[in-house]
């Protein structure tokens, strides 16, 4: 908001004329793309897990349900990867800019994509080799030796999607505040 000197004169006389008017960004375009980006993320994470939850309620056999749901979890986590690097990419663009109230979508953009990026090639795929291992000897996971090592990766997994569902929902939230357009 910057004052305006004619609008200032006028509301001396005229109490109903604003004394400030309302600036509005050079980058209409870029913002909406930025909430529609950040919309689509936060949907989709957030029904990513719903769909993983559901998985492991209708299927029986509990390792094969935790392996759809992380084959589910792996294979939507390059565009969820990408639209967290389009968000942070075009935010940083427009802050150089000058734009400076998009410092609040840094954060939680860069924790999204770490979260993301440790869930999918980290965690998942140890979880699979030990998977792997145990299904050689002819047991179940849960049955082996390495099963508690596998309930804490598996517990990490969990806080790790939990984590993304909490900062997409706060990168959508953060873009959706009607100043920063």
């Amino acid at each position: 908001m910057k004052p305006n000197p004619n609008l200032c004169r006028s509301a001396l006389f005229n109490p109903i004329y604003p004394m400030v008017e309302a600036i509005r960004t050079p980058y209409p375009l870029a913002f909406r793309l930025l909430r529609l980006i950040a919309c689509i993320l936060a949907g989709g994470i957030t029904v990513q897990v719903f769909s993983c939850l559901v998985v492991y309620f209708l299927v029986n056999d509990s390792q094969a349900a935790g392996m759809i749901a992380h084959l589910l979890i792996q294979d939507l986590s390059y565009y969820f990867l990408g639209c967290a690097f389009v968000i942070l990419s075009l935010a940083n663009i427009l802050i150089k800019r000058g734009i400076s109230s998009l410092r609040s979508v840094r954060t939680p953009s860069l924790t999204l994509i770490l979260t993301v990026a440790a869930t999918s090639f980290l965690l998942i795929p140890r979880m699979d080799f030990l998977r792997e291992t145990t299904l050689q000897d002819g047991m179940p996971v849960m049955l082996s030796p390495f099963a508690n090592y596998f309930v804490i990766l598996n517990s990490l997994t969990f806080l790790l999607l939990s984590a993304q569902i909490v900062s997409s929902i706060l990168i959508a939230w953060r873009l959706s505040d009607t100043s920063l357009s």
